[in-house]
C-alpha cells in the first residue's frame, strides 16, 4: 500500500509540464485531461511560487478540454479536436503544446493524430506525454524540454551554424523554484561578464529566437538532477557537450569556480575570465565589509537548518558556511533525486566542507522533516512556507527561500551568480533582525559554537580579506 507525503511540494508531472512551457515567451499549452487539472496547477503551483500570476496563457486562462466522464467512455479525440480549433482562435501564439494527463493517457486517445491535424492547418504545434502518474513536477520539466526538442523541426528550423561562445542553462524549473526569473538573469549577467552569449529559454529575459539558436550552443550546463536527461539527449543528437553542476553558484566563490571551469570548456582568454571575476569580488567585499557591523551586532553565526530543491540550496548552504562562517547542521533535499546522484551530491558537499557536521537528507514530507528541525535544535531556518510553523515554535529567524511561499511576491529577485548574494543577505539579515530585534547590541551570537573561554571554534567571514 503507498505512505501518503504530508505537506506534499512536489506536484505532478502534468503541472511540470504546464509550468514550463507556459513560462515559455510565445508558448501556448493546451491541456487534454480532466476537469481541474489547470485550476489546481494554478492554485497549488502558481500561486504558491511567489504570488506567481497567471500570465497570458496560465491560471483560469490556460486552454483545457476539461475531459468528462462522456469523453472516458467514447474517447476524447473529437473533443480534443474541438478545443485546438478553439484554443488558436482566442489564444495567439508563436507555437501550441498538447499536454496529455491520467485520463486521455489511460483512454488511449490518438493524441499525435489531432495534432497533425493542427500542423496541417499552418500551425506549429506539438504534443508531449505527461500524464501525472509517470512522474513528478521534475519529470515534467524534463519531459516538456525534451518533447520540444525531439519535435523541433515542426517548430522551426535550426540555423546549422555553431556559435563558439553559446551557453544553454538546464536544470532552473519555472515556479519550482520560487526565484527562477532573477536567478537566470544573474546567471545570464555573470556569464555575459566573461564575453560568453547565453540562453536561458524561460522568462522575459529569453529572447524569442533563443530556441531558434539552441542547437547552435558550445556547451549546456546543468544545475540539476533533472536536467541532466535533457543535456545527455542534446549530447547525443547534437553533438552538444554538457558540464553539470550540483546547483548554481551562488557569490563570488562558486560563481568564480564556475566561470572558470565554463571559460575553459568555450577557450575564452582566461585573462578576461580573470578580470571579470576580481571586479565582482571587490563589489562583494564592498558590501559584505559595511554588514560586518549587524553581522557582530546581531550574532549572525548561528547554527542553521536549509530546506528545498537541490538546485538551490546547496549553493545558499555553502555560501552561508563559507566565506559567511555560520554553522550548517542540516540540509534537506525535497526533490525526487534518483539514487545516483544523492551519492554524488553528498561526496560532493565532503569535499566543500571537510569536517562539516552537516547531516543530508533527503525527504519532502512535512511531518518528517519539521521533527528533524526540532530534534536538531537549530537557531536558525531557511526553507518554505511550510517550514515556518517549525520556526514559530521554537522562536527562531526564518527566511523563505524555497518553494512553496505564500506569504511574498517574487518577481525579479534571484540568488544566484554574483550579485544574488547580495539578495541573499538582504533576506538573510531581515529575518534574523526581524527576530533578534530584543537582543543587547554587540552581544555574542546565541548561534556562535564556543569553547571555554567564550571564543568561537569557527571563523566568521572566513572569506572576506582587509
Amino acid at each position: 500500500m503507498g505512505e501518503t507525503t504530508a505537506g506534499n511540494r512536489n506536484s505532478c508531472m502534468l503541472h511540470g509540464a504546464v509550468q514550463t512551457i507556459k513560462s515559455i515567451e510565445g508558448a501556448v499549452p493546451i491541456i487534454h485531461s480532466t476537469l481541474g487539472c489547470g485550476v489546481q496547477q494554478y492554485a497549488g503551483v502558481s500561486s504558491l511560487s511567489g504570488g506567481g500570476g497567471s500570465g497570458y496563457t496560465g491560471g483560469l486562462g490556460l486552454p483545457s478540454t476539461n475531459f468528462l466522464e462522456r469523453q472516458v467512455v467514447f474517447g476524447g479525440s473529437s473533443r480534443l479536436r474541438e478545443q485546438l480549433k478553439n484554443a488558436v482562435k482566442i489564444k495567439e501564439g508563436d507555437f501550441y503544446v498538447v499536454l496529455t494527463g491520467c485520463t486521455p493517457e489511460l483512454v488511449g486517445d490518438d493524441v499525435p493524430a489531432m495534432t497533425k491535424e493542427l500542423q496541417e492547418q499552418q500551425y506549429k504545434a506539438i504534443h508531449v506525454s505527461t500524464p501525472g502518474f509517470k512522474g513528478s513536477v521534475h519529470n515534467g520539466y524534463t519531459a516538456a524540454v525534451t518533447g520540444i526538442l525531439r519535435q523541433f523541426d515542426k517548430l522551426a528550423e535550426p540555423s546549422g551554424s555553431k556559435n563558439g561562445r553559446l551557453v544553454n542553462l538546464f536544470g532552473i524549473i519555472p515556479e519550482q523554484d520560487v526565484f527562477w526569473r532573477g536567478n537566470l538573469k544573474g546567471l545570464k549577467d555573470s556569464l555575459e561578464g566573461i564575453g560568453a552569449a547565453v540562453n536561458v529559454l524561460f522568462g522575459p529575459d529569453a529572447d524569442k529566437g533563443e530556441w531558434a539558436t539552441l542547437f547552435d550552443a558550445a556547451l549546456n550546463v546543468s544545475f540539476s538532477p533533472h536536467s541532466l536527461p535533457i543535456c545527455e539527449w542534446l549530447e547525443r543528437n547534437a553533438g552538444i557537450p554538457y558540464v553539470h553542476f550540483d546547483g548554481y553558484p551562488v557569490g563570488v566563490l562558486q560563481t568564480g569556480e564556475w566561470l572558470r571551469c565554463i571559460g575553459k570548456q568555450l577557450e575564452l582568454e582566461q585573462e578576461a575570465v580573470e578580470a571579470w571575476i576580481s571586479l565582482k569580488e571587490q563589489k562583494e567585499r564592498h558590501y559584505i565589509l559595511h554588514f560586518l557591523d549587524a553581522y557582530y551586532k546581531y550574532g549572525f553565526q548561528k547554527k542553521f537548518a536549509l530546506v528545498g530543491e537541490s538546485a538551490s540550496v546547496l549553493g545558499i548552504a555553502r555560501f552561508l558556511t563559507d566565506p559567511l562562517g555560520l554553522l550548517p547542521s542540516l540540509i534537506v533535499l525535497t526533490d525526487d533525486i534518483p539514487e545516483p546522484s544523492r551519492s554524488t551530491i553528498i561526496r560532493q558537499w565532503e569535499e566543500w566542507q571537510p569536517g562539516s557536521e552537516a547531516e543530508i537528507v533527503f525527504e519532502s514530507d512535512a511531518k518528517t522533516i519539521e521533527e528533524l528541525v526540532l530534534y536538531k535544535e537549530i537557531e536558525l531556518l531557511l526553507g518554505s512556507s511550510i517550514e515556518r510553523r517549525a520556526a514559530e515554535r521554537t522562536g527562531i529567524p526564518f527566511v523563505p527561500v524555497s518553494f512553496p511561499v505564500s506569504d511574498r511576491i517574487v518577481l525579479t529577485k534571484g540568488y544566484a551568480g554574483f550579485d544574488g548574494v547580495f539578495t541573499l543577505l538582504e533576506d538573510l539579515g531581515s529575518g534574523i533582525l526581524g527576530a533578534d530585534s530584543g537582543h543587547l547590541p554587540y552581544q555574542t551570537g546565541a548561534g556562535s559554537e564556543q569553547n571555554e573561554q567564550g571564543a568561537s571554534q569557527k571563523p566568521a567571514l572566513s572569506g572576506i580579506k582587509n
